[in-house]
């Protein structure tokens, strides 16, 4: 066992003979630092005072037509909206589904309420389930989503933690193959999307007093310095978290010195989307839009629920449909929907579960899928709901002599209460390729994933009927078990501390071989979403957890006495069987969903499946990006939200350079004059009301 570190200069909190918290208040803001105000919104804010200064418009005041309308207000849809709206001239509508959160601000602002006052399976989640999983005994595997602006950045577990080169430069060389444009796809390489990444970002490193208790490598240069999202550490750490670097590497996983640069590989600390000035979560909403100055020509309507869009009846002089006008109402008792119309660009931001669902009510899917639901097609894209993808996990779980965070939350102590305890979220994580799952020992399971492809199995996984679907899946199917197999992280592991009495590890697959879909079976859009990931519908992927687990119980010998009895699966459960039985039966504790659902409107070729090209236009329609998860084509060994917001930032940056008109029926540039351009009066009454501080 490794023993701790512990530095006297530190306040500890001894909750009983042993001491259980490290307590280091994250790094203050700088003597020089600017009070907080409308145009200075990197400046400090106080913890007491959340930043809930934007205004939002109901129904009523909206107006009859906005250069872009986004459906969404997640976590891309209010990076766009915020980017766009930079420029004065252009007008921005937000529609957001669900309610804007103000009743829950404490609860989503706390970090540690992710877990125990967390808004999942309340009115702010979309509450999704699967239909049942037949490989998994035929359980509905929970789909949580955020309904609420911020999205999912809401309510998720704010680990910061990228893909890594080799995927992204993967995705680049997709794009540019099949009939792809290299020129376009380079913009999705790693060189090009890390620099958004880190322009999405502020970064605070944890003070080194800190770091001498629980090691944590740091490299600022990985970063960014000067973006809206803060990004740093919780103001403690649970002393467990001081062992698991060591832990990883008496497992055989080294210490991953420079995580979020291009490599992942290895064990670390990872930092988290925390505003360490006030220790609050930092997500889409205060970051992009509650710090802004007051900007007339952004509008957003929570509780407003994007239904579909409409086309003109004639294309454009490259064969594309014009979207004219969106559809949304509040809830399916208004009585008609409510009618907006698009100058320019409808962009669909509404995630990976649900942007499909609007493609394909409005006439834009798969064939066989639109007739079944008795929806008209307008435009036939096979690719669109398909290629659903998501990490699965499961725990070891053991009993620890330690307090855990649950513990001392549990206690009701003052400390229990404090903003300090209340930013500690799990963030210890590891990320291990094949050879450590297998000891070295790879190669002939790596063969038989190889040699099992053919068209036969791919028939019987791909649940489409379009070759170039089937085509995308073999491509990306052959890259994943050849190219991603050593040298990118096949399982993530991910230690949590938040249940009293118990450690739990996870382990959690990264590049799956299963892949299902998101499609709808009726003509009325207010009807659920048919969720169907097919969850180990390859056979890999059961082997690949099952080796996960095996991992992780090699780093809990390595913790040593730190760790207790192994309640789940338990110690008797050691045989390849027994291990297979826990993942597939055990509703609690068996494979379950990590809740990173991806690539249901794949940015790919069209020749291989593919929704949207390099410029995220949707195919067979000239005005309608897609901008959320749902274009990742692969799952990444990563957490989401960086590339998400690497994604966002960069979709701005290509709207702004060029943007389709729909007076013209053309692209054009998009700093050419708006027809919501803003008079000088309303310029001048902004600055009076920001002076002012209304």
């Amino acid at each position: 066992m490794v023993k701790l570190k512990l530095d006297a200069s530190l306040v500890l909190f001894a909750l009983s003979s042993s001491v259980l918290a490290v307590v280091q208040r994250s790094p203050q803001p700088q003597p020089n630092a600017q009070p907080y105000s409308p145009l200075n919104p990197r400046a400090a804010t106080p913890y007491d005072e959340p930043i809930y200064r934007r205004d939002y418009i109901s129904t009523s005041e909206a107006k009859p037509s906005y250069d872009y309308v986004i459906a969404g207000g997640g976590l891309a849809g209010l990076v766009l909206a915020s980017r766009l709206t930079e420029d004065p001239k252009v007008s921005v509508l937000v529609l957001e589904a669900g309610m804007s959160g103000d009743d829950v601000k404490d609860q989503v602002n706390s970090p540690a309420g992710a877990y125990y006052q967390s808004i999942v399976g309340s009115a702010y989640d979309w509450n999704f389930t699967t239909v049942p999983q037949p490989n998994l005994a035929n359980r509905r595997i929970s789909q949580p989503r955020g309904r609420i602006l911020g999205g999912s950045t809401a309510m998720n577990a704010m680990y910061l933690v990228r893909p890594s080169k080799t995927e992204m430069d993967t995705w680049q060389e997709l794009l540019a193959g099949d009939g792809g444009d290299s020129s376009t796809a380079s913009r999705w390489g790693w060189d090009n999307l890390y620099k958004y990444m880190k322009k999405a970002e502020t970064f605070t490193p944890p003070a080194d007093s800190l770091k001498s208790v629980v090691n944590i490598t740091v490299d600022a240069s990985l970063h960014g310095s000067n973006g809206p999202m803060q990004i740093s550490y919780p103001a403690i750490m649970i002393n467990i978290t001081a062992n698991w670097t060591a832990a990883c590497a008496g497992a055989g996983i080294p210490e991953q010195k420079s995580p979020n640069g291009g490599t992942t590989l290895g064990g670390f600390i990872t930092p988290s989307s925390i505003n360490p000035s006030n220790e609050t979560r930092s997500y889409s909403r205060p970051a992009y839009i509650d710090s802004l100055p007051p900007r007339s020509n952004l509008h957003i309507l929570s509780e407003s629920t994007v239904l579909k869009f409409n086309m003109q009846s004639k294309q454009d002089k490259s064969g594309n449909y014009i979207i004219e006008s969106v559809e949304y109402a509040k809830d399916s008792s208004q009585t008609s929907n409510t009618v907006v119309k698009i100058n320019k660009e409808f962009i669909l931001a509404a995630g990976a579960l649900s942007t499909p669902k609007i493609l394909m009510y409005s006439g834009v899917g798969p064939k066989d899928t639109l007739e079944s639901a008795g929806i008209s097609m307008k435009v036939e894209l096979p690719g669109v709901g398909q290629r659903l993808q998501d990490h699965m996990t499961s725990p070891i779980v053991w009993q620890t002599p330690l307090q855990t965070a649950g513990d001392i939350h549990n206690s009701g102590s003052d400390f229990s209460k404090s903003k300090e305890f209340n930013s500690f979220i799990n963030d210890a994580v590891a990320f291990a390729n094949a050879s450590l799952l297998f000891d070295g020992n790879q190669t002939t399971f790596q063969q038989e994933i190889v040699a099992s492809l053919n068209d036969t199995m791919v028939d019987k996984m791909v649940p489409s009927y379009s070759s170039e679907v089937k085509a995308g899946y073999k491509k990306i199917y052959n890259l994943i078990a050849t190219r991603f197999f050593d040298n990118v992280a096949q399982v993530e592991l991910l230690m949590s501390l938040i249940s009293p009495g118990v450690v739990a590890v996870q382990a959690a697959i990264q590049h799956p071989y299963s892949i299902g879909r998101v499609y709808v079976n009726s003509t009325n859009p207010w009807d659920g979403i048919i969720i169907d990931p097919q969850f180990h519908s390859h056979w890999a992927d059961l082997v690949m957890m099952r080796q996960g687990l095996k991992l992780v119980r090699r780093v809990g010998a390595a913790y040593g006495t730190v760790l207790g009895t192994e309640l789940n699966p338990g110690p008797n459960m050691q045989s390849d069987d027994a291990i297979d039985a826990y993942l597939v039966n055990d509703p609690s504790n068996g494979a379950n969903s990590q809740f990173h659902p991806a690539g249901t409107a794949a940015m790919l070729p069209k020749a291989l499946g593919g929704v949207v090209d390099a410029d995220m236009k949707v195919y067979g329609l000239a005005n309608v990006r897609v901008v959320d998860g749902s274009v990742f084509p692969f799952e990444f060994a990563a957490h989401l939200a960086s590339a998400g917001y690497g994604v966002a930032e960069q979709a701005a940056d290509l709207i702004k350079a060029k943007s389709y008109s729909v007076t013209s029926g053309k692209a054009t540039n998009a700093s050419v004059a708006s027809t919501a351009s803003l008079s000088l009066v309303a310029l001048v009454l902004g600055c009076l009301l920001t002076i002012l501080g209304l």
